[in-house]
């Protein structure tokens, strides 16, 4: 039978083995990419200081995380500054 669904999927699909691989190594890229952005998207808390994450009640491992992460945040730009000289 002539089902317009099937051949369509059937039609974008490439035929070559190389053009397959390449294809499914895209789509698990856009797969990682969207799985990335979700996981930014969620991790709300990312820019609350320690304080405000113990304000509001947050466990404490994550207040250690936002207070680990200040503390790379800083060394960060310590360590740039000491590089340019300032």
């Amino acid at each position: 039978m002539n089902n317009p669904t099937s051949s369509c999927t059937e039609a974008s699909l490439p035929l070559n083995p190389m053009a397959q691989l390449w294809h499914a190594i895209a789509a698990r890229w856009a797969a990682h990419l969207e799985e990335t952005r979700k996981a930014r998207e969620f991790d709300f808390t990312s820019d609350l200081s320690a304080e405000t994450l113990r304000d509001i009640g947050a466990p404490e491992q994550m207040i250690s995380n936002a207070a680990a992460r200040r503390e790379w945040q800083q060394q960060r730009l310590w360590d740039l500054r000491q590089w340019r000289g300032g």
